[in-house]
C-alpha cells in the first residue's frame, strides 16, 4: 500500500512529513514494548493532513518514534470481522458500554500478522487479547479460534464473515518516559466487495494511557492548535462508507465534518 494524498492540494505534505517523521529519536520493536498497554484508555483525535507537519514539529522533544528496517511510516493491513447483520457495529452505533471487535492485522513492514480481539467495557477502557498468526486470513485460523474460545467462549464463531478490509500508514510514537503511546494514521482507505473508499485529507491520532491525563504532551500540543478529543473508529466509518443502506444517524455529523477536512477552517 502506498502512501495516499491529494497530489493538487498537497503537493508538499508528503516531503514535509518525512523529513519531519526523521525528525525524532527513533526506538525498535523491543524499546516500543516497554509501553503495550493492552488495558488502556484510549483517546482520539482527527485533524487536516496540512496540518500535521505542524503537529509533528512540536512533538519532537517528547516522543520517540518507531522504525522498522529504516522505515517510519509503516504500513497496515486489518481485515475485521461482523455477523452479516453488522451486530457489532450496531452495538457501537448504538453505544452499548460492553462491546468488542474482531480483526487480523498485518504489520507490513515486519511481516508480522496478529489476530486480536478488542473490548471496549463499559468504563471506557479498552482490552485487547492477540495471537501471532501465519498471515491475515478471510476465516479463523487454529490461533484464531483458540484465542476466541478463551476470549469469548459465549460466541459462536460461525455466526461471523469478513465485513471490510482497512489499509493506511501509521507513525507509531512512544514517550520518552515510556509512559504513554500514540499512533497518528494517515491514508485511510477501506474496501469490500469490490468498493474503496479512501479519505486522503484526514489524520486520526490515538493516545493509549494507563489512566487518562490530559498532562499528556499529545493532548498539549493538540489543543494548541485547536485540535480536541474526538470520538472516531475507523471500522465504522468504513462502515458507513462502503454499506449505503446501514443505520448510521448517531455518525452523520462525524462524517459531516470529515467530508470538510480539506477545508482547513472547518476544523480549526
Amino acid at each position: 500500500m502506498n502512501f495516499r494524498f491529494n497530489p493538487n492540494s498537497n503537493s508538499n505534505i508528503l516531503p514535509t512529513i518525512q523529513e519531519l517523521v526523521y525528525g525524532f529519536d527513533g526506538i525498535g520493536l523491543q524499546e516500543l514494548d516497554k509501553v503495550q498497554l493492552l488495558n488502556r484508555v484510549d483517546t482520539k483525535f482527527v485533524m487536516p493532513l496540512q496540518l500535521l507537519p505542524k503537529v509533528l514539529k512540536a512533538l519532537q522533544a517528547y516522543y520517540n518514534v518507531l522504525e522498522i528496517k529504516n522505515t517510519r511510516l509503516n504500513q497496515y493491513e486489518s481485515i475485521y470481522f461482523d455477523t452479516p447483520h453488522l451486530n457489532l457495529y450496531h452495538w457501537h452505533h448504538n453505544e452499548w458500554g460492553n462491546r468488542f471487535k474482531l480483526r487480523y492485522r498485518k504489520y507490513v513492514d515486519s511481516n508480522l500478522c496478529f489476530f486480536e480481539i478488542k473490548k471496549k467495557n463499559n468504563k471506557g477502557r479498552t482490552i485487547k487479547a492477540r495471537v501471532k498468526t501465519p498471515e491475515i486470513d478471510y476465516d479463523f485460523d487454529e490461533k484464531a479460534l483458540d484465542l476466541l474460545q478463551k476470549t469469548l467462549p459465549e460466541v459462536n464463531v460461525q455466526d461471523f464473515v469478513p465485513s471490510i478490509d482497512i489499509l493506511f500508514t501509521r507513525l507509531t510514537l512512544a514517550e520518552k518516559d515510556y509512559v504513554e503511546r500514540a499512533t497518528i494514521d494517515i491514508g485511510l482507505t477501506f474496501k469490500t466487495k469490490g468498493q474503496a473508499k479512501s479519505f486522503e485529507q484526514m489524520v486520526i491520532v490515538e493516545l493509549k494511557q494507563a489512566r487518562m491525563s490530559r498532562q499528556s504532551p499529545m493532548v498539549q500540543v493538540l489543543k494548541d492548535h485547536q485540535i480536541l478529543p474526538y470520538k472516531i473508529s475507523k471500522y465504522c466509518l468504513g462502515i458507513v462508507s462502503l454499506y449505503p443502506n446501514v443505520k448510521s444517524n448517531r455518525f452523520k455529523k462525524k462524517i459531516r465534518k470529515i467530508e470538510q477536512l480539506h477545508n482547513y477552517s472547518d476544523i480549526c
